[in-house]
């Protein structure tokens, strides 16, 4: 009788043991660092600015790819003008670009220097001091100011179709202002962004003095918004082809994360389980579009369409 009893005592200490261990959660197994939500996308070299984080491309004299958060704050950026709004030399890169590079670029090719981490978002108080970058070198925060400046390093720079791509009537210029105006600024979201150029075996363009530096034919823009329904963060993932004339919405180039990383070599959601980021980058981000962020009158029509 004793031995049964110890027995029985022994499985309840068990059943009390296991209950008492707490599994973390998919959302508390992912790093929310300064930068970049639940891993650096790849392994290598990377410049950490005060406002993204850049891969670039030396061969190519273009960024590979940068990653940037936003808050709302990050939206109170000075106007582009005057001192603060000069392209700077990248003192941290092999064969640096200058700026003079791209002169006579737009007249000529319609080539514009775009930025792969915007100028818009890189503003706030990030130190906390109560002071932000200013155009009145008088009244600006130096460490904020900083973070204005670098998002003018060249190293950040690619050549971009202007009207038609980078501008108000193109893709990329739309979804920038849709996530800084409605997602960040009317909902009062904090999201992560990367973004980045994609080549093909075959080099189509080279610009510049030295004909070096290379256009890409594509671009993709990731934005993850910390908000997980069902273990897996909201997630939107758009491959751009680098237009001249702009034709189809921004939904039209959804396409999954797995497109994305079989083009780039990148790997998003590193720290997760194995099946949870297989799961995750397996679906196609048009879904989150259609339950999130499609606008009412979209209610009953899909994006996956």
């Amino acid at each position: 009788m004793r031995k049964w009893m110890r027995l029985w005592r022994c499985w309840l200490a068990l059943i009390w043991i296991v209950g008492s261990v707490v599994v973390p959660s998919v959302s508390a197994q992912c790093t929310r660092a300064i930068h970049t939500f639940c891993g650096i996308p790849k392994d290598g070299e990377t410049l950490v600015r005060q406002g993204y984080l850049l891969s670039y491309d030396a061969d190519r004299r273009i960024p590979g790819w940068v990653a940037y958060k936003i808050e709302p704050d990050f939206l109170h950026t000075p106007e582009r003008d005057n001192r603060l709004a000069s392209f700077l030399r990248d003192p941290d890169v092999p064969t640096p670009v200058v700026s003079s590079d791209y002169t006579y670029l737009e007249a000529r090719r319609g080539y514009v220097r775009g930025h792969l981490a915007p100028w818009k978002v890189m503003g706030g108080d990030r130190d906390g001091d109560g002071i932000y970058a200013h155009l009145d070198s008088s009244l600006s925060d130096p460490d904020d100011e900083l973070t204005i400046r670098q998002v003018n390093f060249m190293s950040n720079i690619v050549p971009q179709h202007d009207d038609e791509f980078n501008g108000q009537g193109g893709l990329w210029g739309k979804l920038e202002r849709w996530i800084q105006d409605e997602i960040v600024a009317d909902d009062g979201k904090t999201v992560w962004v990367v973004a980045g150029t994609i080549f093909g075996p075959q080099v189509l363009e080279k610009v510049g003095p030295d004909h070096d530096i290379h256009v890409p034919p594509m671009f993709f823009k990731v934005m993850i918004e910390d908000d997980f329904t069902e273990d897996a963060p909201r997630v939107l993932a758009f491959l751009f082809p680098h237009q001249r004339g702009s034709h189809g919405d921004i939904t039209d180039f959804l396409v999954t994360l797995d497109v994305i990383e079989a083009m780039t070599g990148l790997d998003f959601f590193r720290e997760l389980p194995g099946a949870v980021e297989a799961r995750i980058e397996d679906t196609d981000t048009c879904v989150f579009w259609d339950e999130y962020y499609s606008p009412w009158w979209q209610m009953f029509s899909s994006s996956c369409d």
